[in-house]
């Protein structure tokens, strides 16, 4: 039994990083599909959409995964530090029941600019 033990604990330990490698992409990919919806809202209506996942707005996704329940990340979106909404938006994704040491919140701008919370390498 010790040794099943063992075993399972040396396994899990190795497929972490997998996992969340995988959940950051997930993170990523549901950054750059808002980022790609926040851009036909701005041809629209000449300014990028705030929201959050108190105030939610159902033109938005706010999580990255096939449901809220199921999803690593929840986003939100606000002007980039220093902007406005009628020049720049940064749309976040936050961890979802699980702790990023390394990266803690992604986050992509309007205008090219991206990174996380933490200090590991991301991106």
């Amino acid at each position: 039994m010790a040794i099943i033990g063992l075993f399972a604990t040396i396994a899990w330990h190795a497929y972490q990083p997998y996992a969340d490698r995988a959940r950051r992409a997930e993170g990523r990919a549901a950054l750059l599909q808002v980022l790609l919806q926040q851009e036909r809202h701005f041809t629209r209506q000449q300014r990028y959409q705030a929201f959050s996942t108190t105030v939610p707005d159902a033109r938005f996704r706010a999580f990255s995964g096939p449901s809220r329940e199921r999803s690593a990340y929840l986003l939100t979106a606000g002007p980039c530090p220093g902007a406005d909404l009628r020049s720049c938006v940064r749309v976040t994704a936050t961890p979802r029941q699980w702790r990023d040491a390394q990266c803690g919140a992604l986050w992509m701008e309007s205008r090219g600019q991206r990174g996380a919370d933490g200090e590991g390498t991301c991106w």
